[in-house]
């Protein structure tokens, strides 16, 4: 994956809902804050995208457009995703705890 610049953050609104609890308010966090990291598969329209701080991910789009290699940056990070991102998370790493 690779990083996106803060200019491309205004597009993202649509993979992350607003006023979600828990790990989900990630988004918000990072954007309010600017402590954090953004991240897709391609810079223009992307199909999967994250968002991290400190060691978690939120991870959502499109699970089939990543390889294993493409998240090597979230090595021994806590990554929250749905179930279907299973499958290239562990091919990606060793240990996951679904």
């Amino acid at each position: 994956m690779i990083e996106l610049q803060p200019s491309s953050l205004p597009a993202l609104a649509r993979w992350f809902p607003g006023g979600a609890p828990g790990v989900a308010a990630l988004p918000e966090h990072v954007l309010a804050t600017g402590n954090g990291r953004w991240w897709a598969d391609r810079a223009a329209d992307p199909r999967a995208v994250a968002v991290s701080s400190g060691d978690h991910v939120l991870l959502r789009g499109d699970p089939g457009v990543l390889s294993p290699d493409t998240l090597a940056p979230f090595a021994g990070c806590y990554i929250e995703a749905p179930a279907r991102f299973l499958p290239v998370l562990g091919g990606a790493f060793a240990r996951v705890d679904p």
